[in-house]
């Protein structure tokens, strides 16, 4: 297993009152498999995400990543572990053009600094260069030799359509040298034609048998369709597993999350 949460539990307090979102989980993810993670909203799912990243404080329980913990590391220090994520919502930093937010990506800082650029300039100057080479290397593979992204780099991110952020947003993350990839709902919002792109992307991230997928979503025939194993969250814990079909057919699953009798 790439992935091993145990014995989760947050609990979330308010003015009034506190609840406990999060009930003593377990919940473990296989390498190189995708695997669904599907829940009614406001059940966790997202919360479940910002913990293993980092973002998300006052937890207890462990979490193992390829056998080692992640407690107490930052976002940053859980991504250079190899732990990549796709946000919700445009993730583009919509005032950098696509090429800096392609590059941006790579998790290589070492030009920002005005000090550090004139003491390695030509070594920093090389990086860069190779950096835009591999998005665009990157591109021409997911989307096509002369597609329009490789025309369009110095478009802003707010230039782009919320579909064509969506698509950009998933090419970024093969920037980073990442085994485990987090993504929230990567067809919310997306027209058909964007998410049978989509679902190309995230079968190329795993078709080197390097990369493990995570995933949150509510489109369940794309479920169906993609992923190896599932996983149902509620009341705090993963009530059901195993593969899509005996997940999403099951009775419970079908009455309390589907709305079906």
């Amino acid at each position: 297993m790439i992935l091993e949460l145990q014995n989760i539990t947050l609990n979330f307090s308010g003015s009034k009152d506190s609840f406990r979102i999060l009930d003593g989980l377990n919940f473990s993810v296989e390498k190189g498999r995708i695997t669904a993670l599907i829940g009614g909203n406001g059940s966790g799912k997202t919360t479940l995400f910002n913990i293993i990243s980092g973002f998300q404080e006052g937890f207890t329980g462990n979490i193992l990543f390829n056998g080692k913990p992640l407690h107490a590391l930052s976002p940053a220090k859980i991504a250079q572990r190899g732990i990549g994520r796709l946000f919700q919502g445009k993730p583009l930093f919509q005032d950098l053009n696509l090429l800096d937010n392609m590059k941006l990506a790579s998790g290589d800082s070492s030009g920002e600094s005005p000090f550090s650029y004139l003491i390695n300039r030509k070594k920093i100057d090389a990086g860069e260069q190779e950096k835009e080479r591999q998005a665009i290397d990157i591109l021409n593979s997911l989307f096509g030799a002369d597609n329009k992204y490789t025309k369009m780099l110095h478009n802003m991110g707010s230039e782009f359509s919320y579909g064509e952020q969506r698509l950009i947003s998933l090419a970024r993350l093969f920037m980073g040298n990442y085994s485990l990839l987090l993504l929230d709902e990567p067809t919310a919002g997306v027209n058909p034609v964007y998410i049978n792109t989509i679902r190309q992307i995230i079968l190329r991230m795993i078709a080197d048998g390097k990369t493990t997928v995570l995933l949150i979503e509510h489109n369940m025939p794309f479920v169906r369709d993609i992923a190896d194993r599932c996983a149902y969250l509620a009341d705090g814990r993963i009530q059901h597993q195993g593969t899509p079909c005996e997940v999403l057919d099951n009775r419970e699953v079908k009455n309390s999350y589907l709305g079906i009798l």
